[in-house]
């Protein structure tokens, strides 16, 4: 093993012990970048690596003493002339339940960073009179546990962000003297203590209930209106008009009128005559009704099935059913009967949730929304699939194909996706180690025997014909005997735009399947970190901790605080490394083969789902 892996397992073997070591360098490098005008401010402080920052006491630093962990944040007016490492700041806030960052009355330049947004327990942050400018992160309305914030006395601009008052608890809001301009959020000022925007470059009316604030809180921008202000805003456009516009007005919303109910008339009796033809119910996008009921769609909706007299309607409106396990008799017109749930929507398509036979069938149904697939590419596409069976890949149970819709039909699986396991039911179900890594074993495994087999037996098709093209922690579901399956393999078949999960490809580059490398790069990240990817770009955020060699900080705490052993530690270590070569320049990826046999290389022991 090589000397930077030994040395990580001697950091996580400290951080096993006493979970405030996470924070103890951090915490002396966020200082340290806070006070560029000296360098040694930390030994100032007694802030070392060989003390303990809750039980020595460092100035300016409080701890929930009970839980030991660091709780605030206050370095008040010590002269600091640096900036705000926004990666430091994260891992401060990732590693801690930080409530308070008081950084009032310095010298303080550059900008808020954007990963203020990671500190989702703070309620006190304080900024007053520094040298902060640029506009405020648009992710700053993420910190919904906020109650007051004090960011004046600087040199902030730009629009505040718009939904800043989606913050329901906040009370205090202190933002005069900057260059701030637009429009003040929606706030209501009735629920605030504080507030004041004076001094800066606002404009249009004022808040609601601005009136119980003195006239000193909003002075200072010339284009405010409204109380307490002597400005008053002006009113609407006047509602006064010739008798002979009004005429016309209501000559032509009447004409509107008639035209629309003469449309709906004859969409009721088209509606009654097909209904009277083909009584079917249909998939809707509907939203699913309250507490979480099933909900039956409206007999008009967005999804629609070819007319039976179109030309070669028999063959295309057919159910073709794959599964051998006793599915034979499902028939299109019994799924469309069935009450449906819908689970999630996105641009590539919807999910259905399906109960058949008094619910003692299951179904999953994915409506692809993709016209540009023909029907002849789409069937020989999902039978190559059939013919390409692994053990880790959900096997589609059926599909239907007409002109207008494209439905894949599977087996529903009870115990959810790793996204769920991961990031939303740690209550129920602990994802040790050994479960974890054969996650990432079994799929990388699945991926590798798809991606070869379907290159093998496709000679004429493209790459992106063998990738998967979606695949993410919550297309990775669970067998009844919690064994990993790679779910909707294959549907993204067409040329896709890939740069959003991968920032090396350009926004015209087709699907390959070097982007499933990468986003099986990303799965072990998740794995490794407890972290989601989404709304979160969790590549970035490894590589910077990675670099800054907070490296122990990149593990699943819950992965440190077990008990795993040496063999454990040194797997995560060398799981990370595969990852880190996954998420490389596409020039410098491994295959998924490669990828695959690193990972059965690392893999060493079977999994064990622990109940908690």
């Amino acid at each position: 093993m090589s000397l930077l892996a030994l040395s990580l397992l001697l950091l996580i073997g400290a951080a096993k012990s006493q979970n405030i070591n996470d924070i103890k360098l951090p915490l002396i490098g966020f200082l340290q970048k806070l006070s560029l005008n000296n360098p040694n401010i930390d030994n100032n402080f007694n802030w070392t690596a060989d003390s303990d920052p809750c039980l020595d006491q460092w100035p300016g630093i409080s701890c929930n003493k009970g839980l030991r962990s660091l709780q605030s944040i206050d370095l008040e007016s010590l002269n600091l002339s640096g900036s705000i490492d926004g990666k430091l700041l994260s891992i401060l806030c990732n590693s801690s339940s930080l409530s308070v960052l008081n950084l009032n009355s310095n010298s303080l330049t550059g900008n808020l960073p954007l990963e203020i947004s990671y500190c989702s327990q703070l309620s006190k942050l304080f900024l007053n009179n520094n040298y902060l400018s640029g506009r405020l992160p648009s992710s700053l309305p993420n910190l919904r546990n906020l109650k007051k914030l004090d960011i004046s006395k600087n040199n902030f601009s730009g629009d505040l962000p718009w939904n800043l008052s989606d913050i329901s608890g906040l009370d205090t809001f202190l933002a005069d003297h900057n260059h701030f301009t637009g429009t003040i959020p929606d706030f209501d000022l009735n629920y605030f203590d504080k507030f004041n925007v004076s001094f800066n470059q606002f404009s249009g009316s004022v808040p609601l209930n601005s009136a119980k604030f003195p006239f000193s809180s909003f002075n200072g921008n010339q284009g405010l209106c409204g109380k307490p202000l002597e400005v008053s805003c002006p009113p609407p456009p006047s509602s006064s008009v010739s008798k002979s516009t009004s005429v016309n007005k209501f000559v032509l919303v009447l004409g509107y009128v008639l035209l629309v109910l003469t449309l709906v008339l004859l969409l009721l009796y088209y509606l009654r005559k097909k209904v009277k033809v083909t009584p079917k119910r249909e998939f809707s996008d509907s939203k699913p009704l309250n507490n979480g009921e099933m909900f039956h769609s409206a007999p008009r909706s967005e999804y629609s099935i070819s007319s039976p007299q179109s030309a070669g309607a028999t063959a295309a409106t057919s159910l073709i059913v794959l599964s051998e396990d006793g599915k034979k008799d499902l028939r299109f017109e019994d799924l469309l009967r069935a009450p449906a749930e819908l689970i999630r929507k996105g641009s590539f398509g919807s999910l259905y949730k399906v109960s058949m036979d008094g619910g003692r069938t299951e179904l999953v149904v994915k409506r692809i929304k993709d016209s540009t697939v023909t029907g002849e590419e789409f069937q020989k596409k999902i039978r190559r699939l059939d013919q390409t069976r692994h053990p880790n890949v959900l096997p589609v149970t059926a599909f239907y194909c007409s002109k207008q819709e494209k439905l894949v039909v599977y087996e529903y699986q009870k115990n959810g996706s790793l996204f769920k396991l991961l990031h939303e039911n740690r209550d129920h179900l602990a994802l040790n180690w050994t479960t974890r890594m054969n996650v990432a074993a079994s799929v990388s495994a699945g991926l590798s025997y798809m991606h070869q087999t379907l290159l093998t037996n496709n000679s004429a098709g493209a790459a992106a014909a063998a990738g998967h093209g979606n695949l993410k922690a919550s297309n990775i579901l669970f067998s009844s005997a919690m064994e990993p399956l790679i779910s909707e393999y294959g549907l993204r078949a067409l040329p896709t735009n890939y740069c959003q999960l991968d920032s090396t490809a350009a926004d015209d580059e087709p699907f390959s399947t070097a982007a499933d490398v990468y986003a099986l790069g990303i799965i072990f990240l998740e794995l490794l970190t407890g972290k989601p990817s989404q709304g979160f770009d969790l590549a970035q955020w490894v590589h910077s901790v990675v670099r800054e060699e907070w490296t122990v900080e990149v593990f699943d705490r819950s992965l440190l605080a077990g008990d795993e052993d040496e063999m454990a530690e040194q797997a995560m270590v060398r799981l990370l490394q595969v990852a880190l070569r996954c998420i490389s320049p596409e020039s410098r990826r491994p295959t998924i083969a490669e990828a695959a046999a690193m990972v059965e290389a690392v893999n060493e022991k079977k999994p064990s789902f622990q109940k908690r």
